[in-house]
């Protein structure tokens, strides 16, 4: 579904105030520069109405105050009915099911004879030893690791961590901009992984997850009023287990190996795909 055009006004008029106001009330948003020109997008155009008639307001002064909004003290702000977050959330209700079948086809395919056809690199057992190879031109393994799950520890961390964060990204930025930052961040430290570990066996969403988790605390920091926010002590936790898992406390813990490049690369990424798309989201102002 492609955006929305709200309206369009000169630069001297100023919606940095009208921004954060439709911020605030939960309305996503984007104001670019059209020529000489300020363009207000929305995602739907019964989204593009509701900011149409919240921006008449806003130009006759009557918009209403709204009451300041509480420090968040937990990591999802609003609480909603089951059936409707699953509803406003598709593609991350997706994600979680193809990762749930992930962990399934690995509990039922010990001998890997089904799995080897979704592992980044193509293998094969002969003696006792295992043989690995690039895949040529099997471009979804790539992405497909994502969705292998080795432990009923480790999918439910990822599922988890994926319902809160990946649910907040989609119902405020839309599902396609999710699909795009969850593909990007697959790829990407899919590949990290290969490049500083080297052949092996990997699989999992936690890549994808401390991009998500990077993505949303970059994006935060340029639109603090926005729900995107992760608190200070969630972002110090995941980090501290990060460099936890980096020394092998995990395999002490007999949580096996870790895909430490994965977790790095993908927060990594996260942290500056969510720079990049919060400045481009910015008010523009006026110059």
């Amino acid at each position: 579904m492609s955006e929305q055009r709200v309206f369009s006004v000169p630069f001297d008029i100023d919606l940095r105030p009208l921004s954060a106001y439709l911020w605030r009330m939960g309305m996503p948003h984007r104001i670019t520069e059209v020529g000489d020109q300020q363009v207000l997008w929305a995602r739907t155009a019964a989204e593009a109405e509701c900011i149409r008639l919240v921006y008449e307001d806003f130009r006759s002064g009557n918009l209403r105050p709204l009451p300041p909004k509480p420090q968040l003290k937990v990591l999802i702000p609003v609480r909603e009915e089951p059936l409707l977050a699953l509803i406003r959330s598709p593609l991350t209700v997706v994600l979680i099911v193809l990762s749930v079948l992930g962990y399934l086809l690995v509990l039922v395919d010990p001998g890997m004879q089904y799995v080897r056809s979704l592992t980044f690199f193509q293998f094969a057992s002969y003696g006792g030893k295992i043989y690995f190879a690039l895949p040529q031109g099997e471009y979804w393994r790539m992405i497909t690791p994502i969705f292998l799950h080795f432990s009923l520890m480790h999918i439910i961390f990822n599922m988890l961590w994926l319902w809160d964060l990946g649910r907040r990204i989609e119902q405020l930025q839309g599902t396609w901009h999710l699909f795009g930052i969850v593909l990007s961040m697959a790829m990407g430290s899919n590949v990290i992984q290969y490049m500083f570990a080297g052949a092996g066996i990997f699989g999992g969403m936690s890549g994808v997850i401390y991009g998500l988790l990077g993505y949303c605390w970059s994006w935060s920091k340029l639109h603090p009023d926005t729900d995107l926010r992760v608190p200070v002590p969630v972002m110090t936790a995941m980090m501290i287990w990060l460099v936890l898992c980096l020394v092998g406390f995990a395999s002490l813990l007999g949580a096996g190996e870790v895909a430490n490049a994965a977790h790095v690369g993908g927060l990594v990424m996260g942290l500056l795909l969510g720079f990049a798309a919060g400045l481009i989201a910015r008010p523009v102002k006026n110059g």
